[in-house]
């Protein structure tokens, strides 16, 4: 992993392993006060950490139909938002070649969250999550 560029709105990091992508960690996903709504990566979630949750969703191929990557930890015990969410969501870059932002997301406030069932399949099957977990997020819990 290698730092890019300080920006005004974030830091880039690059390139990923797979498919030499970048990924820019925002600012406001780091600061409560600089847009509204926005959820918030918890303080104990690096930056750079959060460039590695992206780099694992891609080599893991934790796409949904719709072209965006999601990450959990192993049995979704990592607390990844100010929030108590556990899960990331990493929506499809619309501006080619990039660079791809990510930020914790949680269906239980969001219902737009719910992460696709042939995900939770995938990450069961992979022994990323156990089925309790699997069941929690097929049914929104999570």
């Amino acid at each position: 992993m290698q730092k890019l560029a300080v920006e005004p709105d974030g830091i880039v990091f690059g390139y990923t392993a797979g498919k030499k992508r970048t990924y820019k960690s925002l600012n406001y996903h780091r600061q409560p006060n600089l847009k509204r709504g926005k959820t918030i990566w918890h303080t104990a979630i690096a930056r750079e950490a959060e460039y590695t949750y992206f780099e694992q969703c891609e080599a893991g191929d934790w796409l949904s139909p719709s072209g965006d990557y999601w990450w959990v930890s192993k049995d979704a015990t990592t607390t990844v938002g100010l929030s108590g969410e556990r899960l990331a969501f990493f929506p499809v870059c619309s501006n080619h070649p990039g660079p791809w932002h990510g930020y914790p997301v949680s269906a239980i406030s969001d219902r737009d969250y719910e992460v696709p069932h042939e995900l939770i399949d995938k990450w069961e099957d992979s022994a990323i999550i156990d089925d309790l977990v699997a069941g929690r997020m097929r049914k929104g819990k999570l």
